[in-house]
């Protein structure tokens, strides 16, 4: 498995993972405390991933350090492009619905977690898409 699609799949799972954690908190208690606590819940989950994809990164770099120092080829570039082709629209479209729920009487904080949800959505759909990149072996998701 090359290193860079090592690196996408700590992404997915750390954002999964850490950011599945803070929308399901935010879910359950349903506005019971403070602001505060969200805004704190949120500042850790941002610094928990950090540390997390850092650490991974970090061993699995001394793992494999041939693989970590080698450049960029044309396949990694082809598919890093083309896992941003696929998550940009599928950002937009997140951000859009999101900024529609104001004409329903959404929050400005409730817009503010929505497009924070959208973002994380459009991360996890970009670090798959790699994922499916190296593992079709670059293929159809190079650069014609």
């Amino acid at each position: 498995m090359p290193f860079r699609e090592k690196i996408a799949w700590i992404s997915v799972v750390t954002t999964s993972v850490i950011w599945g954690g803070f929308f399901g908190f935010m879910a359950v208690t349903r506005g019971q405390y403070h602001g505060g606590v969200y805004a704190v819940s949120f500042f850790g989950a941002l610094i928990l991933q950090a540390i997390l994809v850092a650490a991974a990164a970090i061993v699995t770099a001394i793992l494999s350090p041939k693989e970590a120092s080698a450049s960029r080829d044309e396949r990694d570039t082809a598919i890093s492009h083309r896992a941003y082709a696929i998550a940009y629209p599928v950002l937009l479209t997140l951000v859009l619905c999101v900024i529609g729920t104001l004409h329903l009487g959404m929050s400005k904080i409730g817009m503010a977690y929505g497009i924070m949800g959208a973002i994380v959505i459009a991360e996890i759909v970009h670090y798959g898409a790699q994922i499916v990149g190296y593992r079709m072996g670059g293929g159809p998701w190079q650069s014609p």
